[in-house]
């Protein structure tokens, strides 16, 4: 496996660095057989220092732990680099020594700083677990030809090419309201007219999109765009790319941008690309769903096992403003005594 293979070539990256010894001189021979002695066995890793801050010592094993943390890509790095090592182990004793001072200001007591102890040893404790289930692991995310295939199959809708066409143009941008630089457009219009007379005397039209054309993407490939999506183009541009006729220039088109002059060179038909051109990207997409298929699987195993649950936080009622005071209700006035029944006699 990559990971063991790197481990040896660390081994003999720190047997490389260790300095080669003199031989051994001629001597006289001894009146007595020196006694043979044991072989010296390597120092273990963790007997190796490779650095100290504030009396805590960096060892190759230290070293060989943070190393196994980086991205492959990182590891080769690394290991090719002359002093590669060496520029390692001194951003190790680095963040030692920032460590060191943190401690002295008791940072590391914080519940802060505790919290995120707990997180980050979570997630080492999550990498030694996919490490140790890697083999079994890879052999579920093995994608067959018959799995791409059945992806391209399944999704035969992002494997459709749509009409393309390559053009060439020449713009002639008008400056719009509130600039102060630009063509106003009688002298747009005037400086098209110029280029239209010039290639109608021969001039070619690449020659022509380099000196006059103020589009930047274009301008220095003779104001060519090759293989393009019309769709994609201002509406005016793109119609006149599907329409006008191959090889010939076209009417000034006017865009937000400015007056195109435009030379369609080519089209091409919408079209399903195969499944042989499109293997490489449907093979992509079919990891892509597997890697996604393993991993639910692998969640919902760990959940049959393990309980889990989400918990949204319950939403606090919003406190209601206070009523405004009620104004007192204006006293009734008294109701006019009764007439007693029966009249005046």
């Amino acid at each position: 496996m990559l990971r063991a293979s790197l481990i040896s070539l660390i081994a003999l990256g720190v047997v490389a660095q260790e300095p080669a010894k003199a031989p051994a001189t001629a001597t006289a021979p001894a009146q007595a057989a020196a006694p043979v002695q044991a072989p010296v066995s390597a120092p273990k890793p963790e007997e190796v220092v490779l650095a100290k801050v504030g009396g805590e010592p960096i060892t190759e094993a230290d070293f060989q732990a943070a190393f196994h943390l980086l991205p492959q890509q990182e590891q080769m790095q690394i290991l090719m680099l002359q002093g590669g090592k060496e520029e390692f182990v001194k951003r190790m004793a680095e963040s030692k020594l920032l460590a060191v001072k943190a401690k002295r200001m008791e940072l590391d007591k914080t519940p802060e700083f505790q919290r995120a102890v707990d997180r980050t040893r979570d997630d080492l404790l999550a990498r030694e677990f996919l490490a140790k289930e890697s083999e079994a692991l890879q052999k579920k995310l093995v994608v067959s030809e018959a799995d791409v295939h059945a992806f391209y199959e399944k999704n035969k809708d992002r494997f459709k090419q749509p009409e393309l066409a390559s053009v060439r143009h020449i713009l002639v941008s008008v400056k719009h309201e509130g600039d102060a630089k630009g063509l106003s457009e009688a002298e747009a219009k005037a400086k098209v007219a110029k280029i239209q007379a010039e290639l109608k005397k021969g001039a070619k039209f690449e020659a022509m999109a380099e000196k006059y054309s103020d589009d930047p993407g274009s301008k220095e490939n003779g104001g060519l765009y090759k293989d393009a999506d019309p769709s994609e183009w201002a509406p005016e541009f793109g119609t006149a790319a599907r329409t006008q006729p191959i090889g010939k220039v076209g009417a000034p088109v006017k865009t937000q941008f400015g007056y195109h002059l435009i030379k369609v060179e080519s089209r091409k038909a919408a079209r399903q690309v195969p499944f042989e051109e499109a293997k490489s990207v449907a093979e992509q997409g079919a990891q892509r769903e597997r890697q996604a298929a393993v991993w639910n699987e692998l969640m919902d195993s760990l959940r049959k096992e393990i309980p889990f649950e989400l918990v949204t936080p319950a939403t606090k009622p919003a406190v209601a403003a206070p009523k405004p005071a009620e104004a007192p209700k204006p006293a009734e006035a008294p109701k006019p005594a009764e007439a007693p029944k029966g009249g005046a006699r």
